[in-house]
């Protein structure tokens, strides 16, 4: 197996687990980059891996998997700023700081939180990270 079908099997596995995880947590997921799934739509020409919707509480919530080797390029820079970022526009919710989850591997942790800190995104409390 080459390094890019590797990578591309870990994503997909995070994807995975991310999916399990929000659905564990109340989520409906809308959206995925996983088999069975409709795609995410972008938003503002990104898009998230994951994108789930909580009815009770009206929000959504917005997911990435990133692998040791997609932390911190710009595209996944530009990722976290924009998704990191976003309010909900209407409901019940309107106002709230959308909840943004990024799913990595165990052992990345240290290079994602350097990722969160040169992008002062290391303080938001709408970021939730999960390592698996």
């Amino acid at each position: 197996m080459s390094g890019t079908e590797a990578e591309n099997t870990e994503h997909k596995r995070l994807v995975k687990v991310l999916i399990a995880e929000l659905k564990k947590q109340g989520f409906e997921i809308t959206n995925a980059a996983s088999e069975g799934y409709e795609p995410c739509p972008d938003v503002e020409e990104l898009v998230p891996d994951v994108k789930g919707y909580n009815r009770k509480k009206d929000y959504v919530v917005f997911g990435v998997a990133k692998t040791p080797n997609e932390l911190c390029d710009k595209r996944t820079e530009a990722l976290f700023n924009i998704f990191s970022s976003r309010y909900m526009s209407k409901g019940k919710s309107k106002g709230i700081a959308v909840p943004f989850c990024i799913a990595i591997a165990k052992g990345s942790e240290k290079q994602l939180e350097s990722c969160l800190k040169k992008l002062k995104l290391d303080q938001k409390k709408n970021i939730f990270l999960y390592a698996y």
